[in-house]
């Protein structure tokens, strides 16, 4: 399979825009190479996938296709994934997309993909994705424009990007001007993914600032990762400096167990006992508090009690609340992966690949 994933773990070569090797040589000027702000750039850019296969071996992050037009994903009954493009400003070396093959929507595709969103009363939500949307506002914009034309239904529209920390003066007026001519039409939100607090530059805070004036609400859905920010004094940073700008915290997300990506990962007892001093230390406002959750291949889990049912030589077993009969109502052609079971109550349990430290 084609795939970032593969030519980093093949060349080992990381393939950023210089804004990020830019970030890097500051974070050293500043800080020194043994600091945390140095190793919260480097370790998500330059530190190659391993080589040898490790414990993580998945190709997707979760299966959700069916019987769907090309570029559709679809787990929940409200929401429905759009995979607009494969590319992104700089390429992370944990990415959950890694080995999906490079791609850009053509004309008809998304013709099809607004046809499937007209047709369903169920959807009420679109999250359009990547790759990175917000690199081609062109692309963007005439899928934005069909929604709003041609599917009445839907009313929020989120985007997920890391364009704001990677290429901040990426952002023009033409990229401003979607949310504004559609300001009445959409709510729209953006999930920003920023992973350690030296990523909040002046430059990558006026966008946020400038996208919050645009009347888009942001969100932030954070990964855990191991040499970054798996401790607690960085995760205490980050969610202070988000709070500040008005980033409603989402999604503190355990690190998916990609191929070549083991040692990015923390284990999920110790993203739990971070998650748990993280938001019961009364060290960040209780509006700043993320969900620490997995990515599992039936979807994302919160953990609660109770939810991890067994552990078998690294090798967690989930409950979870979805159901079978559900997604195949809201998606006839999803077929059960592997991972996964009918538990019970008829709700599905997982398997998830655990982390190590």
């Amino acid at each position: 399979m084609a795939g970032l994933l593969n030519v980093l773990t093949a060349t080992q070569k990381p393939r950023v825009h210089p804004y990020i090797r830019q970030l890097l040589a500051k974070a050293e000027a500043l800080h020194g190479v043994d600091s945390g702000a140095y190793r919260g750039i480097h370790n998500q850019y330059f530190r190659m996938p391993a080589q040898v296969p490790g414990a993580a071996l998945s190709e997707r992050h979760y299966d959700a296709l069916g019987d769907l037009p090309v570029g559709l994903e679809r787990l929940y009954r409200r929401v429905v994934v759009v995979d607009l493009l494969s590319a992104c400003s700089s390429e992370c070396v944990f990415c959950i997309r890694g080995l999906y093959d490079p791609h850009t929507r053509s004309g008809s595709e998304l013709s099809a993909i607004v046809d499937y969103l007209a047709g369903d009363p169920h959807l009420r939500e679109v999250l359009i994705t990547g790759g990175d949307p917000l690199i081609s506002p062109k692309k963007l914009g005439e899928l934005v424009d069909a929604i709003a034309a041609d599917a009445p239904g839907i009313q929020v529209i989120r985007i997920g990007t890391r364009l704001p920390v990677q290429q901040p003066a990426a952002f023009r007026e033409n990229t401003y001007d979607i949310f504004r001519r559609h300001a009445d039409r959409f709510s729209f939100d953006i999930a920003v993914q920023i992973n350690h607090p030296f990523e909040l530059q002046p430059e990558a805070v006026d966008v946020l600032r400038n996208l919050r004036r645009c009347g888009v609400r942001l969100y932030s859905q954070n990964v855990l990762l191991k040499g970054v920010n798996d401790d607690l004094d960085t995760l205490t940073e980050l969610y202070d400096q988000l709070r500040t700008l008005r980033v409603i915290p989402h999604y503190l997300f355990h690190a998916v167990p990609m191929v070549g990506t083991d040692e990015f990962r923390t284990s999920v007892a110790r993203g739990l006992d971070l998650a748990r001093q993280l938001t019961a230390n009364g060290r960040v406002s209780g509006l700043g508090k993320p969900m620490f959750a997995l990515m599992t291949a039936v979807g994302k889990v919160v953990l609660y009690e109770d939810s991890i049912l067994d552990d078998r030589d690294g090798l967690l077993t989930v409950r979870t609340a979805y159901r079978l009969d559900e997604r195949q109502r809201w998606n006839p052609g999803y077929r059960l992966p592997d991972a996964a079971t009918v538990g019970p109550g008829g709700t599905l349990d997982v398997r998830y690949v655990d982390g190590v430290g």
